[in-house]
Formats: C-alpha cells, sequence, structure tokens
C-alpha cells in the first residue's frame, strides 16, 4: 500500500494538472459569479438612486419655483412708487399710509402663498405689517424674531427663503410654526441697519405636504426626507431628532465641497446601521434637500442572490473536482508512455529519477544531455566546413582568375554555390546606410546586423531567382545573381526584389541599405573586375540617396555628363540670398545647386561640394566684415561635411541648418526691437487712459516716431488698432468704476477719458450689450 501511495504521490505533473483544471474552474466559476453579483448590486443602486433623484428633483423644482415667485413678488412690491413711500419716506401720512395698508392687504388676499409682509421704514424705525394676525398680536413673538434679523443677531441671506420658527402664543412656546421669509434690501451684500427693509413671510404648506407625501411613501419609518437651510439646520414636518444628525450633516457638505456636484449618493452609517444617503442641492436658496433609506431594505433582494450565488459555487465545486479527475487520468496517458520509453533507455526506474522533479523535468534533462552530444559533433563537423565555405566564395570574388572551371564545378556539387556562373549573371554590392554612425552605437553588433540583412535578401531574391551571398567581412557584401537568360527586363525584376528587401529589413530594424549592380558579367574571370567596377558604381549613393538600387543604366547617365561645374548664376544668386538674408531664395538656390550636382559623375559630385562649401564660407566672411557684431558660426564644421555625410540629401540638409542660424539671429532682433516699442506704447496707454486729448497723434510724438509707423506695427502684432486698444482700457476701467463706487454715470465718463457722453453710452452697450446704469443695478442685485 504505502508502494502505491508514494508512486502516486511522485506523479508530480499528474497533481498539477488535476490543480490547474480545479483552480480554471474554480476561478471562472467564482469570477462569474463575484461578476453577476456585484453588477446586479449596482444595477439596484443605480436603480434607486435614479428613483430617489426624481423624487427630490421633483421637491427642488417646487421650492426654486417658489422661491422665484416671492423673489419677483418681493421686487415688484419692493420698486413700486407707492409703496415705496412705506419704506423710505421721511415724514408721517397716516391718511396715506392707512390706504397703502388696505391695498398691501388686498394684495395679500389674491395671494394665498403669502403669510405676511413687513415693511421697515429706517428714516422713522417703523414697522408697516400686514397679513396672519400673527405678525401684528404681542402674544406672538414673530415680530420679536424679525426685529432680531434686522437688528444683526442672525445672519440674513438676501432674496432667498429663510425656514423661521415661532410661537404665535409666548405663554405657549413648546408650540411652534414654521414660515418662510424672504428679506430684500438695499445693501449689495450684507444688512445695514441704516437701510430700510422689505420682510415677505411664505406660508410653509406647499412644501410641508411635499414632503409629508414623500415620507409616507415607504412603510419603514427609517426613510425620511428632509431639508438644511442655509444655516445648516433640519427642516422638516415631522421635525426628526437632531441626534446623531450632526455628522451626516458634516459628511453631506463635506461631499458637496470635494466633488463640487449639486446631486450625488454615498452610504454612511447612522446609529450603527448603513444608510443610502442622497442629496440635492437647492441653489436658489442654498439649501441642501436629504433623503436618508436603510441599506438593508434596498439590498434584500441582493443578498438573497448572494445566498443562491454561494450554494451554486460549492455544488460546482463538488462537481469540478470529480471531473478533474476524468479528466487529468485521460491526459496522462501519453506521460506514461513517454516514462516508459525512458526507463528502457537509461535502465533508471521512475522510483529513482531525483527528488524534487516532475515527470517532464526528468525527461528534458534526459534528452538534453543527449542532444547535447549529438550538437556538439554536428557543431564541430559544420563550423570546418563554412569556414572552407567561406574562403571559396571570397577567394571567387577577389581573385576570380585563379579560379579554373574544374574548381568552379566543385564549389557547385559541393554546395559551395547556388548560382550557375557558366551562364551571364550580375554582381551586386549591398552597403548598409549611415555605418560609421550605427558602428558607434552601444550594444549594437553590426556584424550579426549584417549577418541578418543578407540573409533577408537572399530569402527575398531566391523566391524569383537563384542567388548567392559572399562576406567580404567589410562593410558590405557580395550578391552574385544567376539570370539565364537575360532579357530586358532582367535589372526590372532584380531591382524589385531588392526593394523589397529594403522594405522589410526597415520594417524589422529601422535600417537602410544601398545596393549596386553591376554589368552583365560573361565568365567568372570577370568576376573580380565587375566587383570593382561595381564598389565604383556605389559611390553614386551620394547622388541618388540612400535606401537605393543603383543600376548600370542609372550611371551611365551621370557618367556621359561632362558638366563638372556650377553654373556660375546660381552661384551670384546664392551668394545675394545670404548676404541679403533672404531665407526662401537661399533655399531655393540650394535646391537648384544640388539638382545639377546629383547629374554629375561620383568625382564632380565631391568636388563640387566642396565648392559650394568654400562660397558659404567666403560668403560669411565678407558678411562679418561689414558687422559690428560678426555671427558666431564655426565655419570649419563646413569642411568636414563632404567626410562625414553619406548623401547629397544631408549634406544640403546641413548647409541649411548653418544659413538659417543667420536669419534667425537677424529675425530675432528684429522682433525684440518691434516688441519693445508695443510694449511702451501700451503702458503709455494704461497710464494716461484718463486723458481726453490721448491719440495715435499725441502717443507717436512721444515716441518720436511717425503715427503711420506707430499704428502699422501695433495692429500687427496686437490685431486691434491704438484706438480701439485705448477705448477698450476705457471701457475696464469705466465698469471697475461702476461697481466699487457711487458715483454718477457722467462723472466716471469724464474721469475714464471720454469727452462724450453719448459716445461713452454707445461703446459700452456695444461692448457689454447693456446700459452703464442698468449694468450696475445687474451688479448689485447679484444678477
Amino acid at each position: 500500500m504505502a508502494h502505491y501511495l508514494r508512486k502516486y504521490r511522485e506523479r508530480k505533473y499528474l497533481m498539477r494538472i488535476m490543480l490547474s483544471i480545479n483552480l480554471l474552474i474554480v476561478a471562472s466559476m467564482l469570477a462569474s459569479l463575484l461578476s453577476a453579483y456585484l453588477y446586479s448590486r449596482k444595477i439596484s443602486l443605480d436603480s434607486q438612486r435614479e428613483a430617489n433623484e426624481k423624487v427630490l428633483s421633483q421637491i427642488n423644482y417646487n421650492i426654486s419655483y417658489m422661491n422665484e415667485t416671492v423673489k419677483n413678488f418681493a421686487i415688484s412690491l419692493y420698486y413700486d412708487n407707492d409703496m415705496a413711500h412705506l419704506l423710505f419716506s421721511r415724514e408721517l401720512d397716516r391718511f396715506e399710509d392707512t390706504t397703502r395698508i388696505n391695498k398691501l392687504n388686498k394684495t395679500i388676499a389674491y395671494n394665498s402663498f403669502i403669510h405676511s409682509i413687513v415693511f421697515y421704514n429706517s428714516k422713522r424705525d417703523t414697522y408697516f405689517t400686514s397679513g396672519d394676525d400673527s405678525i401684528s398680536d404681542p402674544r406672538s413673538n414673530l415680530m420679536d424674531i424679525t426685529k432680531s434679523y434686522l437688528a444683526g443677531t442672525k445672519p440674513i441671506y438676501k432674496m432667498q427663503l429663510m425656514p423661521i420658527a415661532y410661537a404665535p402664543f409666548t405663554e405657549r412656546p413648546q408650540n411652534t410654526q414654521e414660515i418662510f421669509s424672504l428679506y430684500m434690501y438695499d445693501s449689495i451684500e450684507a444688512y445695514n441697519k441704516t437701510d430700510s427693509a422689505l420682510i415677505i413671510n411664505i406660508k410653509p404648506e406647499w412644501l410641508f405636504q411635499k414632503l409629508e407625501l414623500m415620507n409616507a411613501r415607504s412603510d419603514n419609518p427609517s426613510n425620511r426626507i428632509f431639508i438644511l437651510d442655509q444655516n445648516k439646520e433640519i427642516y422638516s414636518p415631522v421635525a426628526p431628532a437632531d441626534e446623531g444628525l450632526a455628522e451626516l450633516k458634516d459628511a453631506i457638505y463635506k461631499k458637496i465641497g470635494a466633488s463640487n456636484q449639486a446631486v450625488s449618493q454615498f452610504t454612511y452609517k447612522l446609529d450603527g446601521q448603513k444608510q443610502i444617503v442622497n442629496y440635492m442641492a437647492n441653489a436658489s436658496t442654498n439649501w441642501v434637500i436629504v433623503d436618508i433609506e436603510p441599506f438593508t431594505g434596498v439590498m434584500a433582494q441582493i443578498e438573497q442572490l448572494k445566498k443562491v450565488f454561494i450554494t451554486v459555487a460549492a455544488i460546482s465545486f463538488c462537481l469540478a473536482l470529480l471531473a478533474s479527475l476524468f479528466v487529468s487520468n485521460k491526459l496522462y496517458n501519453p506521460v506514461n508512455v513517454l516514462l516508459k520509453q525512458t526507463e528502457r533507455v537509461t535502465g533508471m526506474n521512475l522510483l529513482e529519477r531525483p527528488q524534487g522533479k516532475d515527470e517532464f523535468s526528468y525527461v528534458t534533462d534526459i534528452y538534453d544531455s543527449l542532444v547535447e552530444k549529438l550538437a556538439s559533433e554536428q557543431t564541430r563537423q559544420a563550423g570546418n566546413e563554412n569556414i572552407i565555405c567561406s574562403y571559396h566564395l571570397r577567394k571567387l570574388v577577389t581573385d576570380s582568375t585563379a579560379i579554373t572551371a574544374d574548381e568552379l564545378q566543385s564549389y557547385r556539387e559541393r554546395g559551395y554555390l547556388k548560382t550557375d556562373l557558366a551562364w551571364p549573371f550580375v554582381l551586386g554590392v549591398v552597403k548598409v546606410d549611415d555605418y560609421k554612425k550605427l558602428k558607434g552605437t552601444r550594444g549594437l553588433d553590426l556584424k550579426l546586423l549584417q549577418f541578418a540583412v543578407s540573409n533577408i535578401v537572399q530569402e527575398v531574391v531566391s523566391e524569383v531567382l537563384p542567388v548567392d551571398a559572399v562576406d567580404l567581412r567589410e562593410e558590405h557584401f557580395v550578391l552574385l545573381f544567376d539570370i539565364g537568360q537575360p532579357d530586358e527586363e532582367t535589372y526590372d525584376r532584380i531591382a524589385t526584389s531588392m526593394r523589397k528587401a529594403q522594405t522589410i529589413v526597415n520594417d524589422l530594424y529601422h535600417i537602410t541599405f544601398t545596393v549596386a549592380l553591376s554589368d552583365l558579367v560573361r565568365s567568372h574571370g570577370e568576376l573580380t573586375y565587375s566587383y570593382e567596377q561595381t564598389l565604383d558604381y556605389l559611390q553614386y549613393r551620394m547622388n541618388i540617396g540612400a535606401n537605393a538600387v543603383i543600376t548600370p543604366q542609372t550611371v551611365q547617365v551621370r557618367q556621359d555628363n561632362h558638366d563638372a561645374q556650377i553654373p556660375p548664376e546660381l552661384e551670384r544668386k546664392l551668394i545675394e540670398g545670404i548676404k541679403s538674408g533672404r531665407q526662401e531664395q537661399v533655399h531655393q538656390e540650394l535646391g537648384r545647386i544640388r539638382e545639377v550636382i546629383a547629374g554629375m559623375s561620383s568625382d564632380a559630385v565631391i568636388q563640387s561640394v566642396v565648392h559650394v562649401g568654400i562660397i558659404i564660407k567666403q560668403t560669411i566672411r565678407e558678411i562679418n566684415q561689414n558687422k559690428v557684431s560678426p555671427l558666431t558660426l564655426d565655419l570649419r564644421s563646413i569642411d568636414g561635411l563632404v567626410f562625414e555625410k553619406e548623401t547629397l540629401d544631408e549634406i544640403f540638409e546641413a548647409f541649411i541648418q548653418i544659413l538659417d542660424a543667420i536669419f534667425v539671429d537677424h529675425k530675432s532682433v528684429v522682433e525684440n526691437k518691434v516688441q519693445v516699442i508695443v510694449d511702451t506704447i501700451k503702458d503709455v496707454i494704461q497710464s494716461n487712459y484718463a486723458n481726453t486729448n490721448l491719440s495715435l497723434q499725441e502717443i507717436s510724438d512721444l515716441l518720436k516716431m511717425s503715427p503711420a509707423y506707430v499704428g502699422r506695427i501695433f495692429k500687427k502684432y496686437e490685431s486691434v488698432s491704438v484706438a480701439d486698444y485705448i477705448n477698450e482700457v476705457r471701457l475696464q476701467n469705466a465698469v471697475m468704476l461702476l461697481e466699487k463706487n457711487n458715483w454718477q454715470v457722467n462723472e466716471i465718463s469724464d474721469k475714464v477719458g471720454f469727452s462724450s457722453q453719448s459716445y461713452f453710452f454707445k461703446l459700452f452697450k456695444k461692448r457689454f450689450g447693456t446700459t452703464p446704469k442698468d449694468y450696475r443695478i445687474k451688479k448689485s442685485m447679484g444678477m
């Protein structure tokens, strides 16, 4: 029995299969159930939140509507000329005051939502009241509360409904009633005791009924809706106890301050029970409407679903365990067969293998040891063969006249060559672009990179025709193309396949290479001569550019061009452009010179490039002789361009960068000078805007410049005229005076420099969409 138990324990791979299957099934099942549970919970909370937000939105609308209605009523009453006498009259007129009070009583009778109205005349320190008897009844403390607000003992929130509790009968203070009061007065912010005030008291029934209806929508007494007023006090028709809600109120206001959201939902622990709190802030009154519901009531069905998920998970785990035992044994059968074959090879019993290793590790160790022995023997043989093959191919390219026809045939028989050199063939030389720059890159193995490029080229070209690659251990390698019977499309086929290889290499390694193709090679004895000639063709990479395929036809056109000089007219225009600072002309002439040089032979190219460098240096030296501050350019860098750069594109790009430095210096000096002038004009305007005579002419005289020049550069850099900028500065200062001072509009017009009040009114209305007087009124009312 112990033998079988040990044998089962040694089957570590079998145990791994069983454990993996079980873990996969259980993990997938748990992830699915957890996702379903969390999603169901989210759906439930989102549904509840949407329902609560609808309720709060309805209450919020009622509050905003009532506040706006009362505010409009207060404004109309406050600015009523007849009623204004009660607020601002310094003389007593009993008859007229009685008439106005009677008119006020009729107004209250027509508006059922009004509880009472109070006019406080600060000039006479007199109160005029109308409406509910509690406002004038000496047994009520409502009037005392109103006076305490006006006395400054309690904060007043202007033009906002404020909940106020009062006692209709002071002898029974526990029996209180609620009203909403709205205060209106002249001061923009805090109430000034010298100001008269209008107080409108509103009946609370319109809000009480809505809150009572919403609180009664659930049988759970824990569900409740209440309001936090401007002073963060609870207001509700059922008057919930404030115990335990102080921290909740703080949490609500912290949420509002942190998220800056007017409506939101969060969970909170109240009296040891988790609650769902929904709130909505009312911007018109600075109230916050709050709805609290027990978390357990909302999540009751989700908790029941959680129990079902746990039961399903337990049953599924048991079934997964049984299934994994069956599947694991089936999957393990091939492993058993492999172990038995290994035992026959090694003569070692499975139970005798080293401890701590599973079956595959044991088999892998044995396999690695056999492969290592076999590979070492094959490497020894293949290494010697590759050295001999490379030697013969390099000799074929560099000393082809010494190779006999029999030796060449033996190369093919021994597999050194895939190409048949008895036919006319084509030789190609491939060189990686920017080889010197890549050579200085740390961590880059250029030999390995060139080997990879050679393999890719052979693989791509071999799809079209046979090809051999010869590594000469230089910066390039040689290709031998077996073209068969040559025709007119021979070079096109080779060039197409080479461009395909260039694309693949660029995509894989982000480098490019250039290939030069030789003329037709008639016999293998001409191979060395063709190789040297093709190296000369490769020099035309400077003319054509990197990543090119250079054919004999491409080279022939340039070799037939015997013109090795740059036209004097182009040289003259280039020099004129440099001296005159015309950047566009210099770029254009350099482009034309580059096109001329690109059509020359390789020897003439180098000579012409050096000549262009000499022209640039001489021109810059002439410029420096006539300048107080010479250009600080390293002219020696021009001499090395022909040796550092590989193509004409790179050389002429360097020429452009050197010359652009001259134009940038000149342009920056001009821009700095103009910017100083513009800043000075703006400073003059800011300091003298109150001067009615300030104008473009006066500013120009101050700067000792022509008005046309000053106006043109200011318009160019600021996109507005000097006159428009003066008016804008004056209008901005006028706005500041309207908001912070009580001066008359005509006084402000004079102080900011407008000589015509009608012109001031016209510009102000065009700029701000309203007259100066209306602008001041709107700002004083917080609009």
